[in-house]
């Protein structure tokens, strides 16, 4: 499982407005990071995976065209963790590359989805801080 942060320094504006609206930010960060910004991540990491192009009959769609809409999501104390499971359970093995034959893992597709997403889920979490300190 890959772990991804926000690098402290790249968020400085969202740190100034947790201070300066107080106690509630961390609700109203979770409340983003728990919808918009939880749909912004699987969406960025859907654009990632890869597509065979293969189809047949009663074959599943397969994991570009089934995401985001087949992540799983849990929710901690401002943080979101995103997951695949269920049948798509087998998309860890591209960040490791443990069972394929040639090892050919490390596209870390989790990680780059989750960076693509950060500056947006910020600036989400910037503008509804802002709202509702204008409130």
């Amino acid at each position: 499982m890959g772990w991804f942060e926000f690098d402290a320094g790249s968020i400085d504006d969202l740190y100034e407005k947790m201070v300066s609206y107080g106690a509630g930010s961390g609700q109203i960060i979770d409340k983003v990071l728990r919808s918009e910004g939880a749909e912004e991540i699987k969406k960025q990491i859907a654009r990632l995976l890869p597509s065979s192009g293969r189809h047949w009959k009663g074959k599943a769609p397969a994991a570009r065209s089934a995401m985001p809409g087949r992540f799983d999501q849990d929710n901690g104390e401002l943080s979101v963790t995103i997951a695949a499971r269920g049948k798509y359970h087998y998309l860890y093995f591209p960040d490791d590359g443990s069972n394929t034959r040639k090892h050919a893992g490390n596209k870390q597709f989790m990680l780059h989805g989750a960076e693509a997403a950060a500056p947006k889920v910020v600036e989400m979490c910037v503008g509804k801080l802002a709202e509702a300190f204008n409130n």
